[in-house]
């Protein structure tokens, strides 16, 4: 019963923690290459469209102003990969990543931040002779949103416009890990949504 109450106590004393959890729906969007390792074909730009989920927590709140430490985990995308219209393959792409975003609450809600990527690709071909890869390469991301978000008193939900883009780019295609790197995206378009607490 004792340790019950210091433990109540305890938790009594910690600062409440502001934070949010949300789903992230977007479109990745990558650039046309050439697998320069076994063909002079131009492969299409490879664009899937996801899903991600998204928990992140502020470690100071001025009110007006936040800056939040945020981690998303995003599932696994396939996309195409074709050659002139034709499809030769597949691409997949999934991702967990890490990061910090200020966000200010103006009359609509505006956030700017970066994050660390771990971004796992794996392509197949479908044509007899390729081979086909898979790498994991870890990059840095900016992100900026735009949106709003509706106060309650126990929780508000939000919504925003979501744009990323990595702050580096691959587009050697030498090897088949080359390849894949080349192949993944450059520029995450998405809508954001969740709550805040």
């Amino acid at each position: 019963m004792r340790t019950s109450l210091l433990l109540v106590s305890a938790l009594a004393t910690l600062p409440v923690l502001a934070g949010e959890v949300g789903l992230l729906v977007d479109k990745q969007f990558g650039k046309s290459q050439a697998a320069t390792a076994f063909s002079t074909q131009k492969y299409d730009a490879v664009s899937p469209t996801g899903l991600g989920i998204r928990g992140g927590f502020d470690i100071l709140d001025l009110k007006v102003a936040a800056l939040q430490l945020n981690a998303t985990w995003h599932n696994k995308t396939t996309g195409d990969l074709s050659y002139g219209g034709a499809k030769l393959g597949e691409l997949d792409n999934q991702y967990w990543a890490a990061g910090a975003m200020v966000n200010w609450k103006l009359l609509v809600n505006v956030g700017a931040g970066v994050e660390y990527r771990s971004e796992k690709l794996t392509w197949r071909s479908n044509t007899p002779g390729f081979t086909s890869g898979d790498t994991t390469q870890g990059r840095t991301w900016a992100r900026v949103n735009l949106g709003f978000s509706i106060p309650t008193p126990v929780v508000s939900p939000f919504f925003a416009i979501e744009v990323a883009a990595p702050l580096t780019k691959k587009d050697t295609s030498s090897t088949a890990k080359d390849f894949a790197e080349a192949l993944a995206p450059q520029v995450q378009i998405g809508v954001y949504g969740g709550i805040r607490f």
